[in-house]
């Protein structure tokens, strides 16, 4: 308290012209601005409110800028499994682990853009398992069910995205069978040096970007951290509508 009784006289100095006087000393002028503060409580609830404002403001012109500079990792890895157009209005970008629940939610969404604008949009999906070596294993699965099967992809990528509770093996090699995959090549490929580097170069990828959480999202220019439908459907429809 007394760090910002200090804070607010200097700013009112700063701010505010007076008569000239001799000036008051420091235990005056920490009265009286307590004595403000004591009257107008609110203003300590708006100061917070706009350092978190400003703290967050910085924190996302810091990604921008880091998302700038990894243009062509973002956008431009061929490894990356993709859906949607070949020549697309609009690109949209998610980093996900399959044990997220939020990715469960933001992943209808994804469904139910692809199946209204899915010759307009177009997704890159960045794995990025955070939950564990259960959240691992899905991930080398799915890149390896894209790199043998590409075709089949969008099916066990579903399956896994949709399936509640833990991820055995036995699960993962079940939702394979069912999207057409041959499962011993699956495991082959899992088990790949170039699956390792691809995990490893994403994970640093996240990292320069400042992305903690699933799931995280770029569109355009705007990252949207979280599975956030109402500020993902908006940047997506006014880039369509452009």
């Amino acid at each position: 308290m007394r760090i910002l009784l200090l804070a607010l006289a200097a700013a009112f100095g700063m701010t505010a012209c007076a008569p000239a006087q001799e000036p008051a000393n420091r235990a005056e002028i920490e009265q009286i601005v307590r004595d403000y503060i004591l009257t107008n409580p609110e203003i300590i609830e708006e100061a917070l409110i706009e350092l978190q404002r400003r703290a967050r403001q910085r924190e996302q012109d810091a990604m921008l800028g880091a998302v700038t500079s990894s243009e062509d990792r973002l956008y431009a890895d061929a490894r990356d499994p993709v859906m949607g157009a070949d020549s697309p209005v609009v690109t949209v970008i998610e980093f996900f682990d399959y044990r997220c629940p939020y990715c469960t939610v933001s992943n209808e969404w994804i469904q139910s853009v692809l199946e209204e604008h899915g010759d307009q949009v177009r997704f890159i999906f960045k794995e990025f398992p955070i939950r564990g070596e259960q959240s691992t294993n899905a991930a080398r699965a799915s890149l390896a069910v894209w790199r043998i099967a590409p075709q089949s992809y969008e099916a066990f990528h579903n399956a896994l995205m949709n399936a509640s509770g833990p991820l055995p093996d036995e699960r993962i090699d079940a939702f394979a069978v069912t999207a057409g995959v041959d499962v011993a090549a699956m495991r082959a490929e899992m088990a790949s040096d170039e699956i390792t580097r691809q995990l490893s170069d994403v994970r640093e990828l996240a990292q320069a970007i400042g992305i903690t959480g699933t799931p995280f999202f770029i569109v355009g220019e705007t990252v949207v951290p979280g599975a956030d439908i109402d500020s993902l459907n908006r940047l997506v429809n006014d880039a369509l509508s452009r």
